[in-house]
């Protein structure tokens, strides 16, 4: 029975490639940190990356250098050696990378054959299987080393065409959405090998709409997303989970002396909603890039992964420093565009933003108001602003304004969410939050009396 992987083949192709440095771009070419079974040889294969990126030549020294520990808390530059050492020829690189590939292209055949099996006995749609099965073979790497990386246009022409023809007759997977009416509307569906990125002023509600996102996907759609929430610890995402499923005042839950009969089995529903769902947090205080395609991947292999939450991008520690902080968010910001496309999947990321808007008249953020670098706004496929102005009836009423100033697959707009600050969530909104033309014309004025967007006009 053939091995599903090869921890020997993994040491020898890393070994040549700090051995030997003409053989960079043809191993890498190939290549991508998820090909090595073992956790540790892909940190390892990563820094190799790196430090090639930086412009340094690649030997254990460097590459410690640059990554002096591994997921393990070993140190980089022995293991490096170790493996370098030990290299049994250079001259079988290809014979190297092969095996690894293939070993590679083995155990996603058989997770995918699990993944197909789990469907068919969930019954669910024979379609939905078929798609998820062509996918997922349409996923498996070209093993031949002479096979060209490029392509005809017509052949990419041909391939669109089949996923709009899958698409309308319901063959195509489902995007990820984010539960809210008007917003999915809006977004048009968060779309994997992309970065959507949510940002707004503090207090404005980004964590709690993208903590929303990912409660949405796993609790009602049972797809794993992974959250890692850097500022806030896992057991205040627990309290806010409960206040927002089990619809339970989150001062009460601070206080349970105040609780009610209610709130008791409203919790115990809430925690019932969430038992077994794919919802996994990672609340590690210091996270690089590095670490946190590390944790994906881990999560990736024992759960499998659907999309990806970091709350918050500001919060990341760059693995290089940079001349400022300006060129080392940029820097981050790259490697979670990478991520979300090696892996396909979705990464929502969040982001703060500066103190411009508010001198702005009607204190609407822009996308140059993302705070720390304009590589945001460049990297990023969808941008969402949370918008609540405070100083209004409105917003202090909870209506939120959500403005997509950029978006690469639908028209740029806004919608109009209700913030309820007392559960921790956002849910549709009722009603018109400004007046319509008409009302201007007829001289008219708005006023909100409830949360659930009921109008008097004065």
């Amino acid at each position: 029975m053939r091995e599903l992987f090869s921890i020997e083949a993994e040491h020898a192709l890393l070994g040549a490639l700090m051995l030997n440095a003409t053989l960079f771009d043809d191993i890498t070419s190939k290549v991508n940190s998820r090909d090595f079974s073992d956790l540790e040889n892909a940190a390892l294969y990563e820094a190799i990356l790196e430090t090639h990126a930086s412009g340094q030549p690649i030997d254990p020294v460097t590459v410690g250098i640059e990554r002096p520990t591994l997921p393990s808390g070993n140190r980089t530059i022995a293991y490096a050696g170790e493996i370098a050492a030990n290299t049994p020829s250079i001259a079988n690189w290809k014979a190297y990378r092969r095996t690894v590939l293939e070993r590679s292209a083995l155990r996603k055949v058989i997770e995918v054959a699990e993944v197909i099996r789990d469907s068919a006995s969930e019954d669910k749609p024979v379609s939905e299987i078929i798609a998820m099965a062509q996918q997922a073979t349409a996923d498996l790497r070209n093993l031949d080393d002479d096979a060209p990386r490029y392509r005809r246009l017509d052949e990419f022409m041909g391939d669109a065409s089949q996923a709009i023809d899958d698409k309308a007759n319901g063959r195509a997977p489902t995007w990820p959405d984010t539960g809210l009416k008007d917003l999915d509307e809006l977004v048009q569906g968060i779309r994997p090998k992309k970065v959507t990125v949510i940002a707004g002023l503090p207090g404005s509600g980004k964590t709690t709409l993208g903590l929303q996102i990912a409660q949405h996907n796993a609790i009602r759609t049972h797809k794993p997303w992974l959250i890692f929430s850097i500022e806030m610890p896992g057991e205040e995402l627990g309290v806010r989970a409960i206040a927002s499923l089990g619809g339970i005042d989150l001062r009460r839950l601070d206080n349970p002396e105040r609780m009610k009969t209610e709130d008791w089995a409203n919790m115990v529903n809430a925690v019932a909603q969430a038992v077994g769902a794919p919802l996994f947090i990672c609340e590690d205080a210091v996270q690089t890039p590095a670490s946190i395609r590390a944790t994906a991947r881990q999560c990736e292999r024992e759960h499998g992964l659907a999309g990806i939450m970091v709350d918050y991008l500001g919060l990341i520690k760059a693995e290089q420093k940079g001349r400022t902080r300006s060129e080392e968010v940029g820097t981050i910001s790259k490697a979670l565009l990478r991520l979300a496309k090696e892996m396909n999947i979705p990464v929502i990321e969040l982001a703060q933003l500066n103190r411009d808007s508010t001198k702005r008249v009607g204190k609407k953020p822009q996308s140059s108001d993302l705070r720390d670098s304009g590589e945001i706004e460049a990297d990023a496929s969808c941008i969402l602003m949370v918008h609540r102005d405070m100083d209004t009836e409105e917003g202090q009423n909870g209506v939120t304004e959500i403005l997509m100033t950029k978006c690469r697959h639908a028209k740029v707009g806004s919608c109009v969410l209700q913030q309820q600050g007392e559960y921790g969530r956002f849910v549709n909104f009722i009603g018109n939050p400004y007046p319509s033309d008409e009302e201007v014309e007829m001289g008219r004025v708005v006023k909100f009396t409830s949360r659930k967007g009921r109008r008097d006009y004065e």
